[in-house]
């Protein structure tokens, strides 16, 4: 038996949890014991042995602005969370000296967790995890621009400032800042298609993590879906747009407060509480409406449903420009939303029959590329370097 210590430090949602746990019960059931150190310890103290990930910290609320641009790059990321932050840094390292010395692993899997991998790095087995997005290839000379745009923190001051804080900590420098992304293995789990970094990347990618076995869409499906989950506010033309569409709506947002609830559900818009089980969905949407997160996007795809996607982070947009590219999603800009033009892009989007069946002819192409799943790809590594 292995000890296996899952880390993650970046990144929100609850697609992050339930990859980790699926991983850790796929690991459990081969005979090894796995241990936590997430940013978010919710949901994993009754799983097995747990310790708080150090916070990085811009990622605590009084903190978090400090830079009036967008990020533009992975570097001007980890700047604004932190990484400019010599001291900052330092401590990070070492207050996951400290975890890693308790937790006493065999193996590190490191999801979206760059200081873990920092630390990790050259003394314990390390397995990068993580979406095309949140595992840049650490092989590259610097972060390319995400958004065409210029770096807002120059890579050279970053990388002397953190090299600083590398030697405080007693590790040695970093050649380029991509580096902090270095593992022994790196899987992506993403469809190439939906890669941001699929032109640099080396290692091959492994399928999207999806919350269930995906089925196709029912031919007759007559709702849209709409899902959101993401802690950024929802302008108030997104809900005067969903009841002006006179569609069948059907939303699960678990940030919907119960006044905006109510109303939804006044105008005949069915309002979950909980989550709906993709099943569900595909077998009574015709459309589904989303943030863009991307085990949601994979999952549309699998069951050949065309998407409306709003993104509200830069992840996000990524995801649905390339989406926007393959022909089969509508991207509308959470910037500036009118309910007016929203209204008029879903009707667009429920009446294309070409659309429809673009969807539909291309989850094929996506449902091979399904085995083995994101976890058993990641365990499987594991298990490499036991």
């Amino acid at each position: 038996m292995a000890r296996i210590l899952i880390g993650w430090e970046l990144g929100a949602g609850d697609g992050h949890s339930t990859r980790q746990l699926k991983l850790a019960q796929l690991l459990t059931e081969r005979g090894h014991e796995p241990l936590f150190a997430p940013q978010q310890i919710g949901p994993f103290a009754v799983h097995g042995p747990t310790w708080q990930a150090p916070v990085w910290p811009r990622l605590l609320g009084p903190l978090s602005r400090r830079y009036a641009l967008p990020p533009a790059t992975m570097g001007d990321m980890l700047a604004y969370l932190g990484l400019d932050d010599r001291q900052a840094m330092a401590a990070m390292i070492m207050a996951w000296d400290r975890v890693v010395a308790d937790a006493r692993p065999d193996v590190v899997v490191a999801e979206y967790a760059p200081s873990l991998q920092m630390v990790v790095r050259g003394r314990v087995p390390c397995v990068a995890w993580g979406t095309g997005f949140s595992l840049p290839p650490a092989d590259m000379p610097e972060f390319p621009s995400l958004s065409g745009e210029a770096a807002v923190v120059p890579e050279t001051a970053l990388l002397a400032g953190l090299n600083d804080a590398l030697a405080d900590a007693g590790r040695r420098p970093l050649a380029a800042l991509p580096e902090v992304f270095a593992a022994d293995r790196s899987i992506a789990a993403t469809f190439t298609e939906l890669d941001p970094y699929c032109q640099w990347r080396r290692e091959p990618v492994s399928a999207p993590a999806v919350p269930e076995s995906i089925p196709l869409a029912a031919s007759d499906g007559a709702e849209v879906f709409v899902y959101f989950n993401t802690p950024a506010r929802r302008p108030e033309a997104l809900l005067q747009a969903l009841v002006q569409s006179k569609l069948t709506l059907r939303i699960h947002d678990p940030l919907i407060d119960e006044r905006a609830a109510a109303v939804l559900e006044s105008k005949g818009i069915a309002v979950e509480r909980e989550p709906v089980a993709f099943t569900q969905i595909a077998a009574r949407s015709r459309l589904v409406v989303s943030h863009g997160g991307l085990g949601f996007a994979s999952s549309a795809l699998l069951a050949g449903l065309p998407q409306v996607v709003i993104p509200f982070d830069q992840e996000k947009r990524l995801t649905a420009e390339a989406l926007v590219e393959l022909g089969l999603c509508r991207q509308v800009d959470v910037q500036g939303l009118e309910a007016g033009a929203l209204v008029a892009v879903l009707r667009s989007a429920w009446d294309d029959d070409e659309f429809h069946a673009r969807a539909r002819e291309a989850a094929p192409v996506f449902r091979e590329r399904m085995e083995p799943s994101a976890e058993e790809a990641a365990a499987d590594v594991v298990e490499e370097f036991i």
